[in-house]
């Protein structure tokens, strides 16, 4: 049985021993036994003093990975899908420059050490387990920071807990998906921008036989930092990679999505067309790519002036999916207040016919008006969308005409209609109004400028 199994039985079982031996009057319990400690279990002590002699005996240091979802210092992963965890545990080494992922195997209480990878560094970045060829045992990527600005990742085979590395690369990022739609994870990495070949993405997979295959596609010419990967579906259910990134694009800084798929035998970026080098149809000066409605299709946005009542310039966000031959199609709209934290989706109707201004003129409320236009540029204002704080929020949010959309400690969500329902040919009532407000995820707030 492995430490999880043993200590989830121990922490499911003992408060019922106890509790049932409390209610029979067969226990007697001083005040102070309540208060003690909980021991170890010989596992974790025999666990405890082997780290303890790598500590000492090697002059290591724990050294857990900074980056990606496995961070601790010592990790607990069924490796060889027998589903009895493994321990590993992430140290270096300073003196020698050297890190070391050390694995222990438990049988019978008794820990061995089963295998010891080491690498060059000065500190363990992220580390993935994944299983790249059906087989069970998973392989460990392991990327780790060689100095400022330089970090490797290499792929390790630890069947029959024997390291075999597969390969090695200089990367910016790295993720694990199946792009190759197997049931097995691919594994995906950026490599730095180079200035003859521009910025490369290489896709590794592992076959049943032990090969490791790589394909390779570029990202558009002008990258320079990668500021998110997403992996998701397409809207014809193809997987995809999203790689939004910054850089001077055509001699000018903006953000650009490219996005790769597995078609055919390799990996294609399906957003670069024609001769230009660049995915034309996704460059924006701002905003990361998002699946903002949840329906489960990763969606690009593309910022859209509109019609503007004073000197400050007002957006819409046209949200594009795409498919496996890289065709777009406009999915939604949204008015984004990134000030307030809100954002609303917007009719299709409203296209080309509706402008936003913002009156701040009452203390403790910012509000956002939504007017018609039409004519040369005459406006009928519609919709008024508050947020209000302060003492008296909840009694000004619900003023004569207003209503509460959203009620938290520190603010105050509401709206008023001032035209009736479905005016203008717009569609717009409580109904939808209340049904197409949200309020932002803390994630959603980066890359806006």
């Amino acid at each position: 049985m492995s430490i999880r199994q043993k200590n989830r039985l121990l922490s499911c079982t003992l408060p019922v021993i106890l509790t049932a031996m409390l209610l029979s009057g067969c226990m007697n319990i001083q005040a102070e036994d309540l208060y003690a400690l909980p021991q170890l279990s010989e596992e974790n002590v025999r666990l405890q003093s082997m780290i303890n002699e790598v500590l000492i005996s090697q002059g290591a240091e724990l050294s857990p990975p900074t980056g990606g979802i496995n961070r601790q210092a010592v990790q607990l992963r069924d490796l060889t899908g027998n589903n009895v965890d493994e321990v590993i545990a992430f140290f270096s080494k300073p003196s020698l420059g050297t890190l070391n992922v050390y694995i222990f195997t438990e049988e019978d209480g008794d820990y061995t050490v089963a295998e010891i990878i080491e690498v060059v560094g000065t500190s363990f970045d992220r580390v993935i387990f994944t299983d790249m060829d059906g087989d069970g045992f998973a392989e460990i990527i392991i990327g780790w920071q060689m100095g400022l600005a330089l970090r490797q990742m290499e792929i390790f085979s630890i069947r029959d807990f024997h390291a075999v590395s597969l390969t090695r690369s200089d990367y910016v990022d790295f993720v694990d998906l199946d792009l190759t739609g197997n049931g097995n994870s691919d594994i995906l990495v950026v490599r730095p921008p180079v200035t003859e070949q521009g910025t490369v993405v290489a896709m590794y997979s592992l076959m049943p036989d032990g090969e490791l295959v790589m394909s390779t596609t570029r990202l558009s010419s002008g990258v320079e930092v990668i500021t998110r990967i997403l992996t998701g579906i397409l809207v014809d259910n193809t997987p995809a990679v999203f790689i939004d990134s910054e850089g001077r694009i055509r001699g000018v800084n903006r953000v650009v999505t490219d996005i790769c798929i597995y078609r055919n035998g390799e990996l294609t970026n399906i957003t670069i067309k024609g001769t230009s080098g660049v995915s034309d149809e996704t460059v924006r000066t701002r905003m990361n790519s998002s699946d903002i409605n949840r329906d489960g299709f990763v969606k690009v946005p593309v910022p859209r002036p509109l019609v503007t009542q004073s000197e400050t310039q007002y957006y819409a966000i046209d949200w594009y999916t795409f498919n496996r031959n890289g065709y777009s199609n406009l999915a939604l709209t949204t008015y984004h207040n990134n000030n307030d934290e809100w954002f609303l989706i917007l009719p299709f109707d409203w296209r080309d016919r509706v402008s936003v201004r913002r009156e701040d003129d009452v203390a403790g409320e910012r509000t956002v008006v939504f007017s018609n236009v039409y004519g040369d540029n005459d406006v009928i204002d519609f919709l008024k969308i508050y947020k209000i704080t302060g003492d008296l929020k909840e009694e000004r949010a619900e003023l004569p005409g207003r209503q509460i959309l959203i009620s938290e400690i520190s603010a105050v969500y509401a709206f008023e209609l001032l035209a009736p329902p479905n005016s203008f040919n717009l569609t717009f009532d409580e109904h939808w109004i209340r049904n197409n407000f949200h309020l932002m995820h803390p994630e959603w707030m980066a890359g806006w400028n």
